[in-house]
């Protein structure tokens, strides 16, 4: 593999000229990108969905026991992640996998990560200008989509948005047809709003990438806020110990535990939790709560790790419960 990833480096002439994609990892697995090119004496930076492509290679080394380690780039949203990765996981993207839906869905999961973030800069970059919205006569400017966007952040600061399906509906030779579904959840200072979008895209392809050049929603789900009846006997459960002191509704102590703090929801159920998924949260050192709250004749147990004191440190745990424990968690401000 040394040999091969070497050459096409010499060939190409330019790193950024050969793009490479994730090799020899299970679908739905991930790849750890670590600091240094030592397995057993290095940290964890990130890690790469197993659909990963568009990589680039910035250098490989061979350690002393012959295995080759290469310093990569790869996006991630609208930034990317860079660190060390061993080459058996690499693999050169051919012509064809440069249109392939594993290489569409990469760029879109990147797509839709962009638009959680505040910066118009860095989402601007996924379009291709101006855009036209699918069956309409009417064209969008960077500076339509700008306001529409800058709105979007003021109401609501928090927001995530994965995508749970795409179809690819047309391929032509200068454009792609593709429909996807995004279930997104959306969070302000005081309210929230979670759902699914299905959407239709016109992507095209620009060099080893793809613009979106036109954006139609199909069909827009907001789904009905539960409305919990609170009982005295429903407590929060920290880390599987009730504490009598908390109680959902009815004491500040709950307030002072749980106010202006920063959670991930990684889970919602109706019966009992399987004593292996807590297991799971406790061993990937993460602290959880259970709240348990009344809705009609049922009972919901919902998973909440944490608490965290900040939004950045919230979402630098978020890739490591998504990769370990739930894939659709998401962030929430406080416990309601």
């Amino acid at each position: 593999m040394r040999n091969i990833i070497i050459l096409s480096l010499i060939l190409t002439g330019l790193v950024q000229a050969t793009k490479y994609e994730i090799s020899n990892i299970k679908k739905g697995g991930t790849l750890n990108v670590r600091d240094v090119p030592f397995k057993n004496r290095s940290v964890v930076v990130g890690n790469l969905a197993a659909y990963t492509t568009g990589i680039s290679i910035k250098e490989c080394t061979e350690l002393a026991d012959g295995s080759e380690w290469c310093y990569i780039n790869a996006p991630r949203g609208a930034s990317h992640i860079e660190g060390w990765v061993h080459s058996y996981y690499l693999k050169k993207m051919t012509k064809q996998a440069s249109a392939s839906k594993a290489h569409i869905q990469n760029f879109l999961h990147n797509f839709y990560m962009a638009d959680e973030e505040n910066y118009m800069d860095k989402l601007q970059v996924f379009y291709a200008f101006p855009m036209q919205k699918y069956l309409w006569n009417k064209n969008v400017s960077l500076r339509d989509l700008r306001i529409t966007k800058v709105g979007e952040y003021k109401k609501w600061p928090t927001r995530d948005y994965r995508m749970t399906y795409l179809k690819v509906l047309k391929r032509k030779a200068n454009y792609i047809d593709v429909q996807t579904t995004v279930r997104w959840h959306v969070q302000g200072h005081d309210d929230y709003e979670k759902g699914k979008d299905i959407q239709k895209l016109r992507l095209l392809p620009v060099g080893n990438t793809f613009k979106v050049s036109a954006l139609k929603t199909l069909k827009h789900s907001v789904y009905p806020k539960p409305k919990p009846v609170v009982d005295e006997n429903l407590t929060l459960v920290i880390n599987g110990e009730n504490n009598p002191e908390i109680e959902i509704g009815l004491t500040k102590t709950e307030q002072l535990v749980v106010a202006n703090k920063f959670y991930i929801k990684s889970g919602s159920f109706f019966s009992d939790i399987s004593p292996t998924y807590l297991e799971t949260i406790s061993k990937n050192g993460f602290a959880y709560m259970i709240q348990k709250v009344q809705q009609d004749d049922k009972i919901i147990r919902r998973v909440f790790i944490g608490p965290f004191n900040s939004i950045d440190e919230a979402t630098q745990s978020l890739v490591a419960v998504r990769a370990n424990i739930n894939e659709f968690a998401y962030i929430q401000r406080n416990i309601k």
